[in-house]
């Protein structure tokens, strides 16, 4: 007897068609510490990079060494030495680290060729490519501490790169890079992925973090900065704010699915910073009516707004308002005219069942009132049959038919009955 599907795969797979469109054909570069190929939840986390890269995005991968690189010098006793949390990097040091990319280059090879080629997926094209895409140069000394074979990314070979990923592969970056007079440098992951970002433009940068995040799900770079003492990766995700890198995200790589849950659902299970705003209040075009649609069909189907035509929101969408959260509209507004040259009606407030608690219905009452002030109007009038409590704790009183200008008075639905509401803008 066959067993009924799970209702929260229906669900997920319902939130993440949307992303998977978007996805396709986006560039990703995902960057992990040697720590997290060390543990058991690593194979699962090539099986999603693999189903991602499946379903159409461009995967640029960078690994980390440190503990690996560890590992061979406590075999040969030699100290592990480091200042301001870099690697000194003598020739013992180099080669454990020469020897560290080599294996674990094909132990995410073998494991990623393995995980493309399972028959569920579609990996026809599908490839993982490793190579020198790295110019490297000395770091040099510091405080008066020679970092020795240690080094910083000078240039990328961006186009590559961009090559292979138009060939439909995998490309895997590893942090070691070469100066053109043949010497080989130890970099540090986190900043080959921030300058291989940089270099083909990709959309995001996510870091798969081996120790908890302990931070909220969205930052802004000033928040970033005033967290740097609680999360070791947060000086690579603002070197890569700096560098015009418009969205990273950190992600625990013990939580089973991260990646998948992070680029294919709404709110994702990590932290993001972005240099901008995650969410923007601006005037609505032609573009944002399915999302305007979507957001109010439900509260029309329980009869709280008003039901409007497509052709309807067409023609009267330069009077509405919206708030974007990723490409979603995830709350509106509309403001009219009226017969009373004082008076404005807010109309259509909504905001989506997932957003609300966040103080958006404020941000556009305010907003409204304030456009309205500045077109010269003294009230606003909304008429509403299931907020009238929440419009009067925001300084709306009731009025009464006969108080309505002329256009809204003629229109009245008396069998609606709705409650009529003004308010003075101050």
């Amino acid at each position: 007897m066959r067993s009924a599907p799970n209702p929260h795969s229906v669900t997920f797979f319902r939130e993440a068609a949307p992303y998977i469109h978007n996805h396709r054909s986006k560039t990703f570069v995902i960057a992990f510490a040697g720590e997290v190929i060390a543990t058991p939840r690593f194979r699962q986390i090539v099986q999603d990079l693999a189903i991602i890269s499946s379903l159409g995005a461009r995967l640029v991968l960078v690994h980390g060494t440190r503990p690996q690189i560890d590992e061979r010098l406590h075999r040969t006793n030699t100290p592990i030495r480091l200042h301001k949390g870099i690697r000194i990097t003598d020739s013992t040091s180099l080669l454990a680290a020469q020897e560290a990319i080599g294996f674990l280059r094909i132990r995410i090879e073998n494991l990623l060729t393995h995980a493309l080629n399972q028959p569920s997926l579609n990996n026809e094209g599908l490839g993982i490519i490793s190579g020198n895409y790295l110019t490297a140069r000395p770091l040099g000394i510091c405080d008066g501490i020679d970092y020795g074979y240690s080094g910083q990314v000078r240039k990328i070979n961006h186009t590559l790169i961009k090559q292979q990923l138009d060939s439909g592969n995998i490309v895997l970056l590893s942090p070691m890079g070469y100066s053109p007079t043949g010497e080989a440098y130890n970099l540090r992951y986190e900043q080959v992925a921030v300058a291989a970002t940089k270099a083909i433009k990709a959309d995001k940068l996510i870091f798969l973090s081996h120790q908890p995040l302990n931070l909220p799900h969205e930052l802004t770079l000033e928040e970033a900065k005033a967290s740097l003492p609680y999360n070791p990766l947060l000086p690579a995700v603002i070197e890569a704010s700096e560098n015009q890198v418009e969205r990273i995200h950190l992600l625990d790589a013990e939580i089973d699915g991260a990646l998948l849950l992070e680029l294919y659902t709404r709110d994702g299970v990590g932290s993001m910073i972005a240099a901008e705003q995650f969410e923007r209040l601006r005037a609505a075009t032609i573009e944002d009516i399915s999302g305007i649609m979507e957001l109010i069909r439900p509260l029309e189907e329980r009869g709280i707004l008003i039901k409007r035509s497509r052709e309807q929101l067409e023609l009267e969408i330069d009077n509405f308002h919206i708030i974007l959260r990723d490409r979603d509209v995830i709350a509106c507004v509309a403001l009219y005219d009226t017969a009373d040259p004082q008076v404005a009606e807010l109309a259509c407030l909504a905001v989506s069942q997932q957003d609300r608690g966040g103080n958006r219905g404020d941000k556009l009452l305010k907003h409204v009132a304030q456009l309205a002030k500045t077109q010269g109007k003294t009230r606003l009038l909304v008429l509403t049959t299931q907020t009238t409590d929440w419009f009067r704790e925001r300084g709306f009183e009731k009025g009464s038919v006969d108080d309505l200008p002329a256009n809204k008075k003629s229109l009245y639905n008396y069998q609606r009955n709705s409650q009529i509401l003004f308010k003075t803008i101050s």
